[in-house]
């Protein structure tokens, strides 16, 4: 609709949502996924070419090459992030070039998010949805309530979804970061590291399955 909310309407219930041209819908419910939506009022004053955040290059330089950005109110290769990993990447190249410690490029960022709600395990990382070049590893157990799936391109792993069971989410990740060959562990890939054994190195994903009860 390309309109902007400026009121819910109702008093005991939603009754409807008033749009800032006036027109107005009525509804008994209002589901809110706003995204990220940063602040670029200061960078559009001082004349900074912004989209729907501050465009910087990949060196984190805006169009005006003495004014650096990181952070939630950039946007990159027509991306934005909202986690904070990202910007932890973006810093360092950008404190690199402030301070003339060599010449290193910004190139994105794979993520991952895990859901912290009670009763609820969800996990998701980089492209989950695919396209027509990706093949799709599916493992469903209703009874148990466990649905796993893991994107896959010329036998890399460009995207996961696990509920239920989130356990394999950061060995998921660390394989897609790292562009990892499966080819020769895709038909057991779904099982998780464990099955795999000495090939899926399990001393490594002991230390990150602790990390993930930490933060879950």
């Amino acid at each position: 609709m390309q309109a902007e909310t400026s009121e819910i309407l109702g008093e005991n219930h939603v009754t409807g949502v008033r749009f800032k041209d006036g027109l107005k819908i009525p509804a008994d419910l209002v589901v809110m996924a706003v995204g990220i939506r940063p602040n670029i009022e200061l960078a559009k004053k001082t004349g900074l070419y912004c989209e729907r955040g501050i465009i910087v290059n990949d060196t984190l330089q805006t169009y005006d090459p003495r004014i650096y950005a990181v952070g939630e109110c950039v946007q990159h290769r027509n991306k934005q992030y909202g986690l904070v990993a990202p910007l932890f990447e973006q810093a360092k190249v950008c404190a690199n070039h402030l301070a003339n410690l060599g010449y290193s490029l910004y190139q994105g960022s794979v993520t991952s998010t895990k859901l912290k709600v009670t009763g609820i395990d969800l996990f998701s990382a980089g492209d989950f949805r695919g396209n027509e070049n990706t093949d799709e590893l599916v493992f469903q157990d209703p009874s148990q309530g466990i649905y796993k799936k893991l994107v896959i391109e010329d036998n890399r792993i460009k995207g996961a979804v696990l509920y239920g069971d989130t356990l394999d989410g950061a060995w998921y990740f660390q394989l897609m970061r790292d562009s990892v060959d499966i080819s020769g562990q895709r038909d057991r890939l779904l099982f998780g590291q464990a099955h795999l054994g000495n090939s899926g190195h399990g001393e490594t994903n002991a230390q990150q399955r602790g990390e993930e009860r930490m933060t879950a």
